[in-house]
């Protein structure tokens, strides 16, 4: 970034006393208003809790304090943040990635505001152009509602039907030893009529598929038509020895049928989970595939159907939007002018931050989470306010080194509009070019939580403490491992096709270090979910799926883990020790003391999840939540247990002098040194360390770690797995790094060669490219974004693919410090 054009401190500033929020140390800092202020430190130090925790919630409160308390019953503010006093603090905007949303009726349309103004752009304009014609509503082009959906999928765009090459598997195998998983079991009452089928055709049932008459082969899957089968089949008596015998002679429906018959009939959800596997979505002809319905579909400004818009691309809605006015007059182009200029702004912001190749309808569950960081950015900054204090996680996340010149650009733009941009960040590159860095630290957890610096980069370069001064200093790689030689053995998917992805064939090396990179948007996220984690975890099970034509090497693995930035849990009850099941080891630990023996005391009485051992009052929360009507929710301790959690029974059960409330409160290395038996629970700690979560409590709630802390949870599960002597496992990591500083990169990248060392093999999605630099075998995929990526543009060692010409090489270049000429 440029050097901030108005001198630091003339537009005032914040000034920060006494926050104490999660582990602050009652921290003091200044804060210049109408700069770019990066908070940096390693993960866990406490710099989200300073900027969101307590400057946003604080801004939060404030605001609701001035709102009628009608309207504040209806609001959920945060918790009141620990601090003496804030001064200078504006409204806030912020974009939290720890709380995003995951609803799959939410598109990127829908995010950012865009599908508010294309509904009402076609809502309103086409029908100022008939006299008399029904003006319609923003609900007619929503295909989730009764006026917008189409009448056949009821907005799903596709149907459910059943499948013969889902029915029908493995045509090398006769019927009913492989060929099909529905055969192979009873699981309707037509399939008696399956060994007639096969007397009337003079079939073996031992021939494989391939090799059956077609006749049997069709009445088998799509029935008999009008020609009946006579069926007899001998039933047992309940009454006697004697046997019955039940005869029916009708028309044979077909498995294919017969699976959309029984799918239709299940009267319950989980009943019509045992058909799926059988069926396949296939596109709604009614409709096209849009899930919309006739208005929607049939509308037209600018040669483009409402529906035609929104399932295009961000960058072709832009093209499109530009021609919208010509052919307007009048009343038409009045209404069309004083919509476009915010559709216009929102959707450029969308190309700029790397979205345009993303369809305006994608769903929110199958964005990134930097796609949908980025999304939520753009709703937030669209808005054109000036005087506004921006709170950014990690904005840079999923974003390729080519795509961050256009956020910084972004965020210089907010800065000279007035306003203050406050960057929660790990990326170097934006911290060296902010105005101001404060620095919470210098460790993690209790280790951290002091102001170790707060002044312009420059001033960090000198201070001892700082952890990300370094990183800002230093030029070439900054991760250290000896690299893997690949062998012959190769993973090798043939026909590989997701979305924007399309390759003929893809090697990948066994037992080391492998790594996807490309620009966002290039297909890295739908290689490894659907095609790599999908088709091998399917390989592994004996099936296949539709992304995968044929996968080669797949019997060198026993298991598959995608390891991707899920939360492990929604509830406050879901915590690093319940989830890694060092609680199961704690629980047993305690149950087997003299004094539990004594009480009867089992090991589910030490868990806060079951009756018996926890304080009922709180039901094992620890906390109470007081209904304050139009004023936020108060949380009190339990009156019960003292926020205990547990009963007086349980808790008068110690283990090394610790009750078990005591150990939850634990951080992970603390627990390290007091756990040093059994080995299975010293190994979970160790892994968790490892891994970086030394620092986190083991009963932290769930619903306070954020993306990067959940992925390195699972991580350490997935190891600890590893670790039990099962065959060799096949591990896939979508943007590990994200949320780490550059400080724990090193020890994250560690954890992999722990798990090389064990036999397996590991895949990673990355954007860092210090990290890629340092793997064994890279794919590079591009050279674009959307319908321009999803084809390798080079492969092999880092040093190969720097040799190229894809979109990343010149980056990978800088890193690795070779010339085009080496390779």
């Amino acid at each position: 970034m440029e050097e901030h054009s108005v001198r630091l401190g003339t537009a005032g500033w914040i000034e920060v006393t006494g926050a104490r929020t999660h582990n602050l140390r009652s921290v003091d800092v200044r804060i210049p208003r109408g700069a770019v202020v990066a908070f940096v430190g390693v993960s866990g130090s406490g710099k989200t809790s300073l900027a969101i925790d307590t400057l946003h919630a604080e801004a939060q409160l404030r605001y609701l304090e001035g709102l009628a308390p009608f309207v504040r019953q209806y609001v959920t503010p945060k918790d009141r943040p620990q601090v003496d006093r804030i001064t200078g603090l504006g409204a806030t905007l912020a974009v939290d990635q720890r709380h995003l949303n995951h609803n799959a009726r939410s598109t990127l349309a829908t995010l950012t505001g865009v599908d508010a103004y294309l509904s009402l752009l076609y809502s309103r304009v086409p029908a100022l152009a008939r006299d008399g014609a029904i003006e319609l509503s923003s609900a007619h082009f929503d295909r989730y509602s009764t006026e917008g959906s189409c009448t056949v999928c009821r907005g799903a765009g596709a149907t459910l039907h059943a499948d013969p090459d889902r029915i029908i598997t493995d045509h090398d195998l006769p019927l009913t030893r492989g060929a099909s998983p529905w055969f192979d079991r009873f699981r309707s009452g037509e399939q008696a009529a399956v060994p007639f089928l096969f007397e009337r055709h003079g079939a073996d049932p031992e021939t494989p598929w391939r090799d059956l008459p077609e006749g049997l082969k069709h009445a088998l899957l799509y029935g008999t038509g009008d020609e009946s089968v006579a069926v007899s089949i001998d039933l047992p008596n309940k009454n006697s020895d004697a046997e019955l015998t039940y005869r029916y002679n009708k028309p044979v429906r077909g498995a294919v049928a017969e699976v959309e018959r029984l799918f239709s009939a299940a009267g319950t959800e989980n009943a019509k989970k045992r058909y799926l596997p059988y069926m396949r979505m296939v596109d709604c002809t009614e409709c096209e595939a849009s899930g919309y319905g006739v208005h929607s579909r049939t509308q037209r400004l600018g040669a483009m159907t409402y529906s035609e818009v929104v399932l295009a691309p961000v960058r072709e809605a832009c093209r499109w939007l530009e021609g919208v006015p010509d052919g307007l007059e009048g009343a038409q182009l009045e209404v069309a002018q004083s919509l476009l200029p915010e559709l216009s702004g929102r959707l450029k912001l969308l190309s700029r931050l790397g979205l345009g190749h993303v369809q305006l309808s994608r769903s929110a569950p199958t964005m990134s989470g930097g796609e949908m960081q980025r999304a939520r950015v753009v709703g937030q900054l669209a808005s054109g306010l000036t005087g506004i204090v921006y709170v950014l996680d990690e904005p840079s996340c999923g974003l390729h080194p080519a795509d961050k010149e256009q956020l910084a650009d972004i965020v210089r733009g907010l800065r000279d509009a007035g306003n203050t941009v406050l960057l929660v960040e790990h990326d170097t590159g934006l911290i060296a070019g902010a105005d101001w860095v404060v620095e919470i630290g210098p460790g993690a957890g209790e280790h951290g939580g002091r102001l170790v610096a707060s002044g312009p980069p420059a001033d960090l370069l000198g201070n001892p403490e700082s952890r990300t001064a370094p990183y800002l200093a230093a030029s070439g790689p900054r991760v250290v491992r000896r690299r893997r030689t690949t062998g012959t053995d190769r993973l090798e998917l043939h026909g590989v096709h997701s979305h924007n992805v399309r390759i003929p064939q893809l090697d990948l090396p066994l037992g080391v270090l492998n790594c996807l990179t490309g620009v966002s948007g290039s297909g890295k996220s739908s290689l490894l979910h659907n095609c790599i984690s999908a088709a091998v975890g399917a390989a592994v099970e004996g099936s296949r799926v539709d992304t995968v034509d044929k996968v080669v090497g797949a019997d060198a693995f026993g298991w598959v883990s995608l390891v991707d930035q899920e939360p492990i849990g929604r509830t406050p009850r879901s915590n690093p020790a319940t989830y890694s099941k060092a609680f199961e080891h704690i629980r047993s630990l305690f149950a087997g003391t003299e004094a539990a023996r004594r009480k009867g005391l089992s090991p589910s009485a030490f868990s806060f999840n079951s009756g018996g051992g926890r304080c009922e009052t709180c039901a094992g929360y620890g906390r109470r939540s007081v209904d304050m009507h139009f004023l936020p929710d108060v949380t009190v301790t339990c009156e019960g247990c003292e926020g205990r959690r547990f009963g007086p029974e349980v808790l008068s059960v110690r283990h090394q002098g610790l009750a078990v409330d005591e150990v939850l409160a634990l951080t992970v290395d603390e627990a390290a040194e007091v756990f040093t038996e059994p080995a299975a629970l010293a190994g979970i700690l160790g892994t968790l360390q490892r891994v970086g979560l030394g620092y986190l409590q083991l009963g932290q709630s769930s619903t306070e770690l954020s993306g990067g802390e959940a992925q390195r949870l699972k991580l350490a599960a997935t190891i600890t797995r590893g670790a039990r002597g099962r065959r060799s496992g096949l591990v896939l990591l979508d943007e590990p790094v994200t949320g780490l500083h550059p400080a724990d990169v090193q020890r994250l990248v560690d954890t992999f060669d722990a798990l090389l060392v064990e036999g397996n093999t590991v895949v990673i999605a990355e954007h860092d490219l210090h990290v890629a630099a340092a793997a064994d075998w890279i794919v590079d995929l591009g050279p674009g974004s959307g319908e321009a990526g999803g084809l390798v543009c080079g492969e092999g060692t880092p040093e190969a693919v720097a040799a190229t010409d894809g979109p990343t090489a010149r980056y990978l270049r800088q890193i690795i410090g070779t010339d085009r000429r080496s390779g």
